[in-house]
């Protein structure tokens, strides 16, 4: 409750100020001059706005209420959110934009993500067609906020950039964008900052409110009705006041992938026979130039994947104020998320079974410059692929998250010049990640030299398979998809007879357990001056504790050989551990036996083996795999088929960082008018010390065979500090009665993830195959192809000198028209490096160096841009016409980095759109509301890839994009609405292109999604 309500109450006041404090928009007059325009956006919040359940209408006339009379407006409906999105945005003392929910519980749009890439300067990414994460002003290192200060959220326990992919868009009231500093927010943001807001009991009025809503949901390519349940309980008694929400949804989402399942598998294979990678033998003159200096780009696998993601969700929060009585007021809240995520991919994969490099054989070649080796660099659009190994492959990856986020604040403010409070937050999160992989082979494996033997002798992997010729299939994408045409074996469709599939290779790796605290305590308070330009001061003090354990683990099952037994993760049976035939030498085909068994599809349990034909819109033929969903639980699959199946730890990729912040700010305010103009200014700074405890492990022996753990031979300690002054300061000018000067300048630091401070190498291997004689080993032996350095504990902050300078004019009663500039010199960049390392093959020898990539510390970069953004409700029109409102905004966000292309061409800063904007027309009148939005980005920077073969960097582009979304609602009765809603209309999907436009490397394929719901209020 507004420490003023009281005094309104008392004077039986009817001033704007207490309008004001009526309906909930708290406005400090000593902060800011009110002119007739924020008189009338009150007014129309306060008096216009019908709510018949949340609020009954404020009086129109200038008498006083008695005190049991005053009541709470809440904003329901879209133009009072926009007018209050507005007043929000005008009042405040740096540059902000607002979100307000248009209803208890309802957001503009389906996500918290969704809506925030309204605001100007937001550009999100999506995970499976949902809106995840989000950039403000085209940088991702963004802080996150819940009612002003920090919290943890299971799906960015380490990250700094956020992920709403599991907070239910129910439990939000409203969400803050700052995008110029002050010294009373929590540093940790580049670029700014994003607050979510739940509702406060105080605003709800007195007695009891209820609301509640049901929807179901469908998609163009799933077939699922999926629903989505909320309800909200609150009660005001004057003192004491609380609120209860809760949420679920359950979903399945189309999330189709065609091209590269992995873009980090790119090669450009040589024709010569001492490069890596090469065509293999003696060279490959493959242009007929007469030279074997010439190299091509491709991949070592292409696929077409059914991808989906069933995700179920659960949503809790609770409030509590208390009215203390001489000031004081206590305030609590809950916050509880969990979700059950399930990314099931099912795809037909041609590859080279990490052997022959020279398998594509390129069409139309397109001449790209030249080559490291003197020779011509090419690419193509159609490659015939001559494919060494087809395989039905299977995916399930699993994610559990949950998070809890406690705090409780007193505060005090009895009118006096002094006002404070004091704040205690406990967060914890977890998080527990699976990945289940299985292989069923078309091919027979003869196509490689991949045997198995036992006691009855030796035979291809996969006796049933095609073979022994390796099939021939197309890669095509001069059209709208990517097309990937297998040959038909005789009159037979290929795959379409079960009995060719087996399953040849099964894995679990990557599999994790990461859990997070969170531990602040902090003391703010406030002193007020009776002078004609210093107003006030703030100060505080601040000291958080973030601690994050990663526990990353890989599955494994006992093999004996030749009376050794082994732990083994690649379940191969093809594969081979033990000099079984004493020859002494490790090899099938010298009379070694090979581990596992078949596992034909038609010997598989019932219900294990599914057909699909749906590949969204390059649908075909029917092919046989084993369902994703059978794999979700990694043990039962795995067990079922080799027991005994245990957890070995893989040190690699485990860490424990702790964080540790103290921080103490000071911010004074000022403010004075002078005839028609007046002035809000804040000078600030903020001290932030940081002490980062990272723990790594080292490296020993291998823990297994044939898979990716080592010994943890022991912990690295790393110990970093960090001692940092954040100045900043901001002004706001009422250069008239509607128009405002806004400017601001901010020191900035981002927090880092302290995943890329912790975690380890990574070495990629494969079977030597056809390369063996090459690398002079076993085709057995499992040989390094690549390493990962997944964390650097040198990593350091991030900083930016940041500067905004703004117009904002605002007129009628929601109208606006602002534009601005700004301008962010960034000191330093996190970027991925990339050199050569010596490390060890599976049998233990180190025999070459192999390429690694990174994290580092590199050069800076700068983005300077224009935001303008338009809004107005068109209510002065006549009639039916009032009803029409609109919003426009532009971003144009030129950005440079340290990095360069294959040319040396400066790159612009990972995944920002040079351009991106929204356009929304709404329409309410008489209980409809009706409204068709589009969000619009240019192409971005998706990474700066890794081509072996190519010592530059080739950077992965995707495509502008353009999403349409529809919505609408009729309020059927004072206490009930029906609602409908249709999210990516166009069924907009991403392309991706490497280096090239056209040289298109992958999509990602995204569903229309339709909604049907009702609505309640008591």
């Amino acid at each position: 409750m507004h420490p003023d309500w009281k005094s309104c109450q008392a004077a039986a006041e009817q001033s704007l100020r207490c309008q004001i404090i009526t309906t909930g928009i708290i406005m400090n007059q000593k902060h800011f001059a009110v002119s007739r325009l924020a008189s009338q956006i009150t007014l129309l919040l306060a008096a216009s706005i019908s709510l018949p359940a949340i609020a009954q209408t404020a009086s129109a006339t200038s008498s006083a209420k008695p005190q049991d009379e005053i009541e709470v407006i809440s904003v329901r409906g879209l133009r009072a959110s926009q007018a209050k999105n507005l007043n929000n945005k005008r009042l405040a003392e740096s540059t902000i934009d607002s979100i307000t929910a248009e209803d208890i519980g309802k957001l503009p749009d389906t996500t918290i993500a969704d809506s925030l890439q309204r605001v100007p300067g937001i550009q999100i990414r999506r995970s499976a067609g949902e809106g995840s994460t989000v950039n403000v002003r085209g940088m991702p290192q963004v802080t996150t906020l819940l009612n002003g200060e920090q919290f943890l959220s299971a799906g960015s326990i380490s990250d700094v950039q956020p992920d709403f992919t599991d907070i239910p868009s129910a439990l939000m009231a409203g969400m803050d964008v700052l995008k110029s500093p002050m010294a009373t927010t929590l540093a940790g943001g580049i670029s700014g900052t994003v607050d979510l807001k739940t509702a406060r009991p105080f605003s709800l009025e007195e007695g009891l409110t209820l609301s509640g809503s049901a929807e179901t949901s469908t998609g163009s390519y799933s077939d699922e009705n999926d629903g989505k349940y909320s309800a909200f309980v609150g009660y005001n008694a004057d003192k004491v006041a609380g609120i209860f929400t809760a949420s679920y949804d359950k979903s399945n989402l189309a999330n189709y992938r065609f091209g590269a399942p992995h873009e980090g598998w790119a090669s450009a294979f040589g024709e010569g026979k001492d490069c890596f990678p090469c065509a293999g033998g003696n060279g490959r003159d493959l242009n007929g130039d007469g030279d074997l200096n010439d190299s091509y780009f491709g991949f070592i696998d292409y696929g077409n994947m059914n991808r989906f993601n069933e995700r179920e969700r659960t949503g809790l929060s609770a409030s509590v104020q208390a009215d203390l009585g001489q000031g004081f007021e206590l305030s609590g809240d809950a916050f509880y998320t969990k979700m059950e995520d399930a990314e099931r991919s099912q795809g037909l994969v041609a590859d080279n079974a990490w052997s022959d490099y020279g398998w594509v054989r390129p069409e139309n070649l397109e001449d790209r410059g030249k080559n490291e080796a003197g020779g011509t660099f090419y690419t193509s659009k159609k490659v015939t692929l001559n494919a060494p190994r087809v395989n039905a492959y299977s995916e399930s990856q699993t994610n559990d998250r949950d998070s809890l986020n406690l705090n409780l604040k007193l505060a005090y403010n009895n009118g006096d010049a002094l006002s404070g409070s004091f704040r205690v937050l406990h967060g914890q999160a977890d998080r527990a990640h699976t990945e289940n992989v299985a292989q069923g082979y078309l091919t027979s494996g003869a196509q490689h030299g991949l045997m198995r033997r036992d006691a009855k002798g030796i035979e291809p992997v996969n006796p049933r398979g095609y073979g022994p010729a390796r099939p021939q299939v197309v890669f095509d994408t001069s059209g709208k998809h990517p097309q990937l045409t297998f040959p038909n074996v005789g009159t037979e469709v290929f795959g379409s007879d079960i009995k060719r599939y087996n399953i040849v290779s099964t894995y679990s790796e990557n599999n994790f357990d990461e859990e997070g605290t969170l531990d602040v305590v902090r003391a703010d308070g406030n002193y007020k001056f009776d002078t004609e330009h210093l107003q006030s001061v703030d100060f505080g003090v601040r000291h958080g504790a973030r601690d994050v354990t990663r526990d990353t683990w890989i599955m494994t099952a006992p093999f004996t050989l030749g009376g050794v037994t082994k732990d083994v993760m690649w379940k191969d049976s093809g594969a081979t551990f033990a000099d079984t035939n004493g020859d002494g030498t490790i090899d099938v085909g010298k009379g070694d036996l090979t581990l596992g068994k078949p596992w034909f599809f038609t010997d598989l349990p019932a219900g294990w083996v599914t057909q699909v034909k749906d590949f969204g819109p390059v649908s075909g033929n029917g092919i046989y795999f084993v369902d994703p969903k059978v794999m979700d639980d990694p043990w039962a699959f795995q067990n079922a088929l080799y027991p005994n199946n245990k957890k070995i730890a893989n040190p690699n990729d485990s860490y424990k960082v702790d964080e540790r912040t103290q921080s103490a700010y000071f911010k004074a305010n000022f403010s004075s008018s002078a005839g028609a103009m007046s002035y809000n200014a804040n000078i600030g700074l903020q001290y932030v010390r940081t002490e980062l405890d990272i723990n790594q492990n080292e490296l020993g022996d291998d823990a297994c065979v044939l898979c990716t753990a080592r010994i943890d031979s022991g912990d690295i300690n790393t110990k970093r500090t960090f001692n940092d002054l954040l100045p900043s300061a901001n002004l706001a000018v009422n250069l008239s009665e509607n128009l405002i000067f806004r400017s601001g300048y901010g020191k900035t630091m981002t927090r880092l993830d302290l995943g890329r401070l912790g975690r380890g190498l990574s070495v990629g291997r494969t079977r030597a195959g056809e390369r063996a004689a090459d690398l002079g080993v076993s085709p057995d032996t499992m040989v390094a192809v690549d390493a990962t350095q997944n964390g650097n504990p040198q990593l350091n902050p991030w900083y930016s000198d940041n500067i905004d300078l703004g117009l904002e004019y605002y007129f009628g009663s929601a109208g606006m028209v602002s534009a601005s500039i700004f301008n962010m010199n960034i000191d330093s960049f996190i970027e991925t490096g990339s050199s050569t390392i010596r490390v060890k093959d599976g049998d233990g020898v180190e025999r070459r160096a192999v390429p690694v990539k990174g994290d580092v510390n590199g050069k800076g970069g700068t983005i300077k841009g224009v935001e303008v953004a338009y809004q107005q409700s068109f209510d002065f029109l006549p009639d039916f016409w009032s009803g029409l409102g609109a919003g426009l905004n532009m971003t144009y966000a030129p950005s440079e980095s340290g990095a360069v292309d294959f040319y040396k061409a400066t790159l612009p800063i990972a995944d920002n759109s040079e351009r991106s904007g929204n356009a929304v027309l709404w329409y309410e009148r008489s209980g409809l509301q009706l409204r068709i939005a589009a969000n619009y980005r240019s192409e971005r920077l998706a990474s700066n890839g890794t081509v072996f073969g190519v010592s530059s960097r080739l950077p992965i582009w995707t495509e502008p994009t353009t999403y349409i979304d529809l919505s609408g609602s009729y309020d059927i009765t004072d206490n009930f609405t029906g609602y409908a809603s249709i999210s990516n209309l166009t069924e907009e999907y991403e392309n991706n292109y490497l280096q090239w436009e056209g040289n298109v490397i992958s999509q990602n394929i995204y569903e229309r999604r339709v909604t049907l719901g009702v609505r309640a209020r008591f």
